[in-house]
């Protein structure tokens, strides 16, 4: 491809006659989020109406980290400093359907951040609103994987 990227890579794979609604593997990012007071951002997602933990997909050519500053931007109008690797996850619990139908095995790229700057701005194509959230006041409809994670973070001080 020259160096040119290609944007939303996964959704043009979807485009291609044959593929349908077969499962994909992807890599996708997420970035948990903490403020100076310890909460944890979470985003409410326009499709399903969860709450998630800011992130989405690489693009061809992207690194992990290019991928999570990128999409927290779009997301949430915040550009992250100092990202810190947490961890990589992927098997049956990354299995996703979208409300769509598009079904993805993902493998999972988890940053931990403390340090970012700009003002909270949801993206309104994809984010219905963005919150920090205090360890006991985490919504109901909370991401079951979303959920264990920021638990462990908190749990272990990280």
């Amino acid at each position: 491809m020259s160096g040119e990227k290609t944007m939303g890579y996964i959704l043009d794979l979807r485009k291609v006659e044959g593929i349908g609604h077969r499962p994909l593997q992807m890599v996708a990012c997420g970035v948990f989020l903490f403020d100076e007071r310890g909460r944890v951002l979470l985003e409410q997602r326009k499709d399903d109406g969860t709450w998630c933990v800011p992130g989405g997909s690489m693009e061809l050519g992207e690194t992990p980290e290019e991928a999570v500053r990128r999409e927290c931007l779009e997301e949430t109008g915040l550009l992250v400093k100092d990202l810190q690797l947490y961890n990589v996850q992927s098997g049956e619990k990354c299995h996703f359907t979208y409300p769509n139908g598009d079904e993805v095995y993902a493998v999972d790229i988890n940053f931990i951040c403390r340090s970012f700057e700009g003002a909270l701005k949801r993206q309104e194509e994809e984010v219905l609103q963005l919150q920090f959230f205090e360890k006991e006041d985490l919504p109901e409809n909370l991401g079951v994987k979303d959920r264990e994670l920021i638990e462990e973070i908190w749990d272990i001080g990280v």
